[in-house]
């Protein structure tokens, strides 16, 4: 027994006056033509696989009173949805110069599989008017869907991570991690189909820059850690996000920018640092926000493949003056699936155990359960306000607006979503 007790005493001692042990794992960056360590040259290679679930309740703004309160509606449950995404996960990181590193990262979709089914508040059939009065679904949606199997690559990514500050180097100093990364759309772009169709494409269809800064400071056995990310991505010319000859008329043609804020804590309650040997557990917290946005929603496939969205013109009076103004077209022109999104928040917990046998490889396990704030998936304006004319009449209309999904009383809403994910890779470092 003291023998345990003094080769845990010792360990203790190693993690707060050895040197190079300090990496935290969300700080760590590799090395390369480092004369201080004698280090030439840094490779890591990561094999990982990813399963990733959303789960989620589909609602429809539903007049709370007979007459319809103008003022206040209610949400009818219509819909589960539930998508499961199997991911193969490699990335390359290559050290540059000092505690410069390069990224590659490519997310293999192996698996995707997206399902609608029928909400057991909802009888599938009857919906309340703007009069009150109960009639056929408008559209007439089915009660359940299911899209089909797709799998692919969405994006490749190409980064840089520069530690500015290492408390290896200088333990009067914090970890520091600079970091950007830009991730490539490539591949077939994602097209709203049914289940017994083709499969089509994984890819959104949308290139974006991430980046962002990491902040780390061990004390002892205990690493704190906090980071802040932004995400901006633009559509491709010629995808679904840009609505071809409505440029003007147009609200969101670009994804959500997404805000990440990250902090926990890193826990080494054992490790030898003369051997490179050490057991991690790392418990996380996340803070995502989404702001509003043209993206593919739970409702995407069964949107962009029903009927009375395809085959009809979109020949609505909007000024009620008894005529039918220029948006009456093909639908097919111009509908995708594809609809604009409310802002929203999500919040998301973080477990991982981290294990390294050996100076060569390590090992990773890790789950993480997430949650989204309530928000519309079909939400946008007929008219931009820069579109309105002196009475009020628009001049260019907006052709990704549907009444029948965005106007007051008919919009569709994301409620009770879950995120579930679980990670495991192998790292070999060199």
């Amino acid at each position: 027994m003291k023998r345990i007790t003094h080769g845990l005493l010792l360990s203790v001692a190693l993690v707060g006056f050895s040197g190079l042990a300090l990496a935290n794992e969300f700080t760590d960056v590799i090395d390369a033509f480092d004369h201080e360590i004698q280090d030439p040259f840094d490779i890591n290679l990561l094999v990982g696989y990813e399963r990733f679930q959303r789960s989620a309740t589909i609602a429809r703004e539903w007049f709370d009173d007979d007459p319809p309160n103008w003022e206040y509606y209610n949400y009818k449950k219509m819909y589960k949805y539930k998508r499961v995404s199997h991911i193969l996960n490699m990335e390359l990181e290559v050290g540059v110069f000092r505690d410069l590193s390069f990224k590659f990262r490519l997310p293999l979709v192996l698996n995707d599989t997206r399902e609608l089914t029928k909400h057991s508040d909802w009888d599938g059939s009857e919906w309340i008017d703007e009069n009150g009065e109960s009639i056929a679904a408008p559209p007439l949606l089915p009660s359940s869907f299911s899209s089909p199997e797709r799998s692919g690559v969405d994006y490749l990514a190409f980064g840089l991570w520069w530690g500015i500050l290492d408390q290896g180097r200088d333990d009067t100093k914090p970890n520091w991690t600079l970091y950007a990364e830009g991730r490539f759309s490539v591949g077939a772009t994602l097209k709203a189909s049914e289940a017994d169709e083709e499969r089509g494409g994984i890819s959104r269809g949308v290139n974006e820059l991430c980046f962002g800064t990491r902040l780390s400071r061990r004390y002892g056995i205990l690493d704190p850690y906090f980071g802040i990310e932004a995400l901006i991505g633009w559509a491709k010319t010629g995808t679904d996000y840009l609505i071809e000859g409505n440029k003007d008329g147009q609200l969101n043609k670009m994804p959500p920018v997404v805000g990440t804020l990250d902090f926990g804590i890193e826990i080494i309650p054992w490790e030898l640092p003369e051997r490179d040997v050490k057991i991690a557990a790392i418990l996380g917290a996340q803070g995502k926000y989404h702001s509003e946005g043209r993206d593919y929603t739970p409702m995407f496939d069964i949107l962009g493949t029903e009927n009375h969205f395809t085959n009809n013109a979109l020949d609505y009076d909007f000024n009620n003056d008894g005529t039918i103004d220029l948006l009456a077209r093909d639908a097919e022109e111009t509908w995708s699936g594809m609809t604009d999104v409310e802002n929203y928040a999500a919040f998301v917990g973080k477990l991982m155990i981290m294990a390294q046998p050996a100076k060569y490889v390590k090992f990773h396990i890790g789950f993480l359960l997430g949650h989204e704030t309530e928000h519309f998936i079909t939400k946008t304006d007929q008219c931009r306000s820069e579109n309105m004319g002196d009475d009020d009449i628009c001049e260019i209309y907006n052709w990704g607006y549907r009444p029948e999904l965005d106007k007051p009383g008919n919009r569709f809403r994301a409620q009770k979503t879950l995120l579930w994910t679980f990670l495991l890779d192998a790292v070999a470092m060199f």
